[in-house]
Order: structure tokens, then C-alpha cells, then sequence
């Protein structure tokens, strides 16, 4: 039964997947279970049913290179509910037993936000427990306005879009996303709409852009401001 069960679960998101591109997303950062504030910090999304190695912005603009977080998301048989499987860090397939693993029973709420990332990559907000809007999204992944957002795909011919994105992340323009040994890293966006990331030790800050596009090395990564959406 178990196994049928499993089964049903896998077609019904091949499905859904091969159909159309479905994202879980994680909009924004709240410090309340109502998610009415405006919204700070760091939001997610992610495709559903890949194994999905999670790294934040401070992995590519820095030589500090916090460790991935792997994770996969498979929506309910019933299209409105979905789980969230955290795998070790070493299971780069996500065929192993998972180490964390979350139900969720709707979608367009307030939910906790999953630590995604590990705690030396993103400063979320105020508190270690924060929340977040969920949502699932058709086509196109969906991000809090004005972020500096940094997203991976699947792709060997340097061709960005959404329809090999795997994941995305969302930094509120101001964002400090990295606050330890002195040293604080914090991200904005520009009037140009340029993503600045700035690097500060000591008062001293030093800025760069960080913008890139998918024929850049690694090619399969694309940092770019969402300012005007």
C-alpha cells in the first residue's frame, strides 16, 4: 500500500511539473505569525520535485563558502498541501532517508520559515524564528519587491530562465546577510536598479555590483535586482 501509495504521489507530480512549472514559495521575512508587516530579510522559492542544494549570495561574492543546504518539495495528492524534505548535506540526490521532513496543509497563509540556509549565511531578521507567505506559483517563481534576488538553474548551454530555474532567493534591499567576527555584508538595490553588494570591517565598507548574468561563469546562476516588478 505504502509503495502504490508513493507511486500515485510521484505521477501526480510529474504531472503537475511536465504541465506546468510549479514553485513553493517562501515570500518574504516576517517577525510575526500574521505576515502583515512589511516584509525584511530573506524569501525562497524552489521547484517542486528536484533535489535542490540551497546556497545563499554570500557562496558567490565572498571567499567564505558556507555549506549547502539540500532540500526537496512534492505537492499533495489533493494540489493545495505539499512536504518539504531536508536531506544531509552529503546526499547531493536526495536518495537517502531525509533528516527533517514538514507538512504543509494549504497554501496563501503565514507559515515558520525553514532554515534554509545555514546560520553564517543570512542574518533573517530580528529573531531566530521567523515566518513567511506561502504560496504556490504557475510558470514564474514569486519574490517580495525591491530584493536582490539570486537564482540557479539547470542548464548546460548558459540559458536562464524560468523554465530550469531550480531555486531562488530574495534579500530585501538593506539587507544585513552576514554579521559575524566583525565583518557584516549587507545588500541593496540601486536607483538603476543594480544590486550593490557592500562588505564592511572595521566602519570600513567596500562596495561592488554584483549583478550576473547566466553567460557568466558559473553560468548557471543569474544576481539581479527585481526593483521594478
Amino acid at each position: 500500500m505504502k509503495l502504490l501509495f508513493g507511486l500515485i504521489l510521484l505521477i501526480v507530480n510529474c504531472y503537475f511539473i511536465n504541465a506546468n512549472k510549479l514553485f513553493v514559495n517562501f515570500i518574504g521575512t516576517y517577525n510575526s505569525e500574521s505576515c502583515s508587516e512589511s516584509p525584511i530579510g530573506t524569501g525562497f522559492s524552489m521547484a517542486l520535485g528536484q533535489c535542490i542544494q540551497m546556497q545563499g549570495i554570500v557562496s558567490f561574492v565572498s571567499s567564505s563558502s558556507p555549506e549547502a543546504t539540500i532540500w526537496m518539495a512534492t505537492l499533495g495528492g489533493d494540489g493545495n498541501s505539499f512536504t518539504l524534505k531536508q536531506y544531509h548535506s552529503s546526499d547531493k540526490l536526495c536518495t537517502e532517508e531525509p533528516i527533517n521532513t514538514v507538512k504543509y496543509n494549504k497554501f496563501d497563509t503565514c507559515v515558520q520559515q525553514p532554515a534554509f540556509l545555514t546560520s553564517n549565511n543570512s542574518l533573517l531578521a530580528t529573531n531566530n524564528l521567523v515566518y513567511s507567505k506561502l504560496t504556490l506559483s504557475q510558470n514564474a517563481p514569486s519574490y517580495s519587491p525591491n530584493s536582490v534576488i539570486i537564482a540557479r538553474y539547470n542548464t548546460s548551454d548558459s540559458v536562464c530562465n524560468y523554465n530550469n530555474q531550480k531555486y531562488g532567493i530574495s534579500y530585501s534591499t538593506g539587507s544585513v546577510i552576514y554579521n559575524e567576527n566583525g565583518i557584516s555584508v549587507y545588500v541593496v538595490c540601486d536607483q538603476s536598479n543594480q544590486s550593490i553588494f557592500f562588505h564592511c570591517q572595521s566602519d570600513q565598507c567596500v562596495q561592488s555590483f554584483t549583478d550576473t548574468k547566466c553567460e557568466m561563469p558559473p553560468n548557471d546562476l543569474q544576481i539581479y535586482c527585481n526593483s521594478n516588478f
